[in-house]
């Protein structure tokens, strides 16, 4: 499960504490194309004393309220029992219900739906015996006629003993009927429920009375002086994200701005004005049809205005060879 934020198509949680050291203080943080959460999470969590005020915006309709209720608690397992989310009921409200749209869409794109044709049944089944104590036919035949047993109520506990069982039963089949069982041993939208759970901590931090929410195009966001700008954008060439993104605009806004700005992308950018401030090894969350997960450089680039703080705080030395 990942450690910041929500499920989210191209998430920084694996290398938010690698991002978020970069930034110097100022009085407020803004994190324009926020996606996930899953930086500004890690800012609350571990830069809280570097910034009076953070300011979270995402132009992708919904995610500021699904992040806003994971934090009020209503994902909580003791009060929200997500029932199964079918094919058709995805693409019938997905535009409407961000947890859908979100968490129930593979690779958490938006787009597609989670599950193929194939397994979709199987995991199904596994859903509503973990959740609502419910077994039907496909259940009782891969477990060979065994419940989850009724003393294990804690659903984290009874997804446990789910895969604790398939994992035993993987370990006795032929080859010839591995494949299905693979696809089956991650619980994926329970898995991400929890991820969703885990922010209901933030209502514990005094901090989150200094956290703002907007949901407007990023050069409608009201930028205060002294202010750290970041902004991982779509990238170039990669996955969109549901709307066209203008890069070279972009860049132009870049480097009209008096406060520091600091771009993620994989892409480099020297050519545009910016500078390279760190590269960080970043493993792909996406790999099909048996491929090997690919290891990416996560690039991360600055404006002028942040190289000159950085050098002056750090003594950190910018070099064109620095990859």
């Amino acid at each position: 499960m990942a450690e910041f934020g929500i499920p989210y198509m191209g998430s920084k949680s694996s290398i938010v504490r690698k991002i978020i050291d970069i930034f110097p203080s100022a009085d407020n943080f803004y994190d324009l194309f926020g996606g996930g959460f899953s930086v500004t999470h890690g800012m609350l969590l571990y830069r809280k004393d570097s910034f009076k005020n953070f300011h979270f915006n995402e132009i992708r309709n919904g995610v500021c309220e699904l992040i806003k209720d994971a934090i009020a608690g209503k994902y909580n397992y003791k009060v929200f029992k997500p029932k199964w989310i079918d094919r058709e009921t995805f693409f019938r409200e997905k535009e409407n219900n961000a947890y859908i749209k979100i968490c129930w869409s593979f690779g958490n794109n938006g787009k597609g739906y989670l599950f193929g044709t194939d397994i979709e049944e199987y995991k199904k089944s596994l859903h509503n015996a973990v959740v609502f104590d419910v077994y039907d036919n496909h259940f009782l035949k891969l477990f060979r006629g065994e419940e989850i047993p009724g003393k294990i109520k804690d659903i984290t506990e009874r997804r446990s003993w789910v895969k604790r069982k398939i994992k035993i039963i993987f370990n006795k089949l032929p080859e010839s009927e591995l494949k299905q069982l693979q696809q089956l041993q991650q619980l994926e939208r329970l898995e991400q429920l929890q991820q969703l759970e885990q922010l209901e901590r933030l209502e514990q931090l005094e901090q989150l009375e200094r956290l703002h929410f907007t949901s407007v195009d990023y050069r409608e966001v009201n930028i205060k002086e002294n202010s750290v700008i970041y902004c991982d954008i779509p990238y170039e060439g990669a996955a969109d994200y549901g709307k066209e993104f203008k890069h070279n605009e972009f860049y132009e806004w870049v480097l009209k701005q008096s406060n520091p700005v600091f771009v993620s992308e994989y892409a480099r950018l020297e050519k545009r004005g910016l500078f390279l401030c760190r590269s960080i090894e970043k493993l792909s969350l996406l790999a099909g049809d048996g491929k090997e997960r690919k290891v990416k450089n996560e690039l991360i680039f600055c404006n002028e205005i942040a190289k000159k703080i950085i050098e002056k705080k750090y003594e950190y030395m910018f070099r064109n060879n620095y990859l």
